[in-house]
This record gives C-alpha cells, structure tokens and sequence, in this order.
C-alpha cells in the first residue's frame, strides 16, 4: 500500500510505503539553500538535480549519509529503503542513529531527519526494505539506484541488480573498508551483481534467510562472507607494520564471521560517502553543456579506488 502525505505519520507501518510530498513550495527558498552550489554548477544543471530522481538502498553507515547529502544538493525526489532497526553500535557512524532512535526504523528515522533539513522535497519510504513487492515501485522513474544494502542481505542485493538491469537504470555501490573506499558502478550491460558474488538470486534469497533467521551452518556464513569479500572487497588493506602484532585483516575477517558484524571506523564512512556523491553528481551532469575534465567512472568489473591513509588512489580497468 502506498500513503501519499506531505508530512510524516507519527506511527509507522511496515506494510506501508510512504510517499511524502514537497510542503514547502517556494521558489526562492529552493534558490537560497542551493545557493552556494552555482559556480561548481549551473543554475541549467541544478535545475537537472531538482528534476532527478535517486533510490538508496540501505540507511546504514553509508546510505543515510547519502540521502543526507542528495538532499542538500537540491535533488528532488530521494527513496529510501531499509528494514532493520538501529542498534547502539551503529551509532558511531549512521546519520540517525542517536540514543533516541536506538530500536526504531533506519529508514522512517532517517526520513525523520532529512524533513528536519528542508521540507521543499519528495521523499519515498520503504520501512520494508528491498522485497519482491516493492522493488519495482522503489527502481521505476529513478535516475539513479544506490546500493549500500547491509553486507549479509545478497538475495535482496542482487534482486535490486536485476530489477534496476530490466529497467536499465545505473547501480553505484561503493564501501567503506579501514581508511579507504572502493566505488562500482553497475548498468544493463556490465557485469552482473550475481557474477561478481557468483550467486544466483534464488541460492542469495535461501542463505540470507537461514543468516537473519540463525539457521545458516557455518559453511553456508563462510560462502555468504567470501561471496562478498572477493566480489566487492577484492583486498582488505593492512594498516599495520609487518612485525606488529596486531594485524587489521586477520581480526576483521574472524570478527566478521563470529559476530557477524564488520569493523567500520567513524572517520572513513563521510569520506567514502563524499566521494560516491560526487561521482553519481558527475553521472548526472555527464550530458550537459558544460564540458569537464573528469574522469569517468568505469564500468564493473572496473572500479575506483581511494585510500586516505595510504594517499593511493587506482583506475581499475575491467
């Protein structure tokens, strides 16, 4: 069921995505808040983000940020979806995540916050996540689908893929790994999300389900995590001297299996988010009238890569 408001209900049901019109329809407050944009950009191309329509998957350490800073931008439709709740670690890094909103929705918290920032907007909300029900409402009409769905979730990882390849729209996922980021985009005619995890959808679906339901054998979480891992991660960068005894890649990966939770530095997740908006603002403007010096951002399975303690930045060429 679809709820059409311009404010947000002050219950949530999770059988209910919520479509949340612009309540704020004057012009010069658009221009004013933007302002600071023109220069970078026309005032031709911020009339293009007001027109564009951007789907984040996932309003966790990466994707809150993201709508956060989308809507600064002056983009004017955002969607949003998410199914888990905050939890106490998440608040080290996740734009909602506060003492107050521990236990309650990602993504209706996140579209809590974001109305809080400007009311001039269309915000989507989808508190029952990526499903075979609401994905092709959430991908239809976007420009551009972001992929930062939580790391054990491939079914609903790859069902986002496939359903953005039929209607041909471009996937960005990009990560945050120790001080240092790595930045992907999907089309209709790259490599696939199930080439890269080499899963299909219907074996993805059946080992999320047995990981969030604690049905999954300990095989089954390693084939799940090296999935992962090798598709998306292709090296966990190493921090630490040789002769230290503290070594970043053997502990992140034995964390990773037995809590199932990945270490995230607080510091890493605004860069990495930074660095994904700009790329899909570039992607945007590609068509303009104004010729940049950019560089394009490869297909998969290429991809960009950038390390701030490291200071090592990679074109990968598929």
């Amino acid at each position: 069921m679809v709820q059409k408001r311009v404010v947000l209900p002050k219950k949530l049901k999770l059988d209910t995505i919520y479509r949340i019109g612009p309540r704020n329809a004057d012009e010069k407050y658009y221009w004013e808040r933007v302002d600071r944009n023109i220069g970078w950009i026309t005032k031709t191309e911020q009339e293009v983000l007001r027109k564009t329509v951007i789907g984040i998957a996932g309003c966790g350490g990466m994707g809150g940020q993201l709508a956060e800073k989308f809507l600064r931008l002056g983009v004017g439709e955002i969607r949003i979806a998410d199914c888990e709740v905050f939890d106490i670690s998440n608040i080290n890094r996740q734009f909602a995540a506060t003492r107050f909103t521990v236990g309650k929705s990602k993504a209706f918290e996140t579209a809590r916050m974001l109305r809080e920032i400007s009311d001039d907007f269309t915000l989507e909300v989808y508190p029952q996540g990526i499903s075979e029900e609401t994905v092709d409402q959430f991908i239809s009409g976007c420009d551009v689908v972001c992929d930062e769905i939580e790391f054990w979730a491939v079914g609903a990882r790859i069902l986002l893929h496939q359903q953005a390849r039929k209607f041909k729209r471009p996937v960005f996922n990009c990560n945050t790994v120790g001080f240092g980021t790595r930045l992907f985009l999907f089309t209709h005619d790259s490599q696939t999300m199930e080439d890269c995890l080499g899963l299909s959808y219907q074996k993805a679906k059946l080992l999320q389900e047995k990981i969030q339901s604690r049905k999954a054998s300990k095989d089954e979480i390693h084939e799940v995590m090296n999935s992962v891992l090798n598709g998306l991660v292709p090296a966990i960068p190493e921090y630490c001297a040789e002769e230290s005894d503290y070594q970043n890649v053997i502990r992140l990966k034995e964390r990773l299996f037995n809590e199932g939770k990945a270490s995230i530095i607080a510091t890493n997740p605004p860069m990495a988010t930074g660095f994904l908006a700009d790329r899909v603002l570039l992607h945007l403007l590609a068509s303009s009238a104004i010729k940049r010096t950019a560089i394009e951002t490869p297909k998969m399975p290429g991809y960009l890569y950038f390390d701030a303690a490291k200071m090592k930045a990679e074109i990968v060429r598929g």
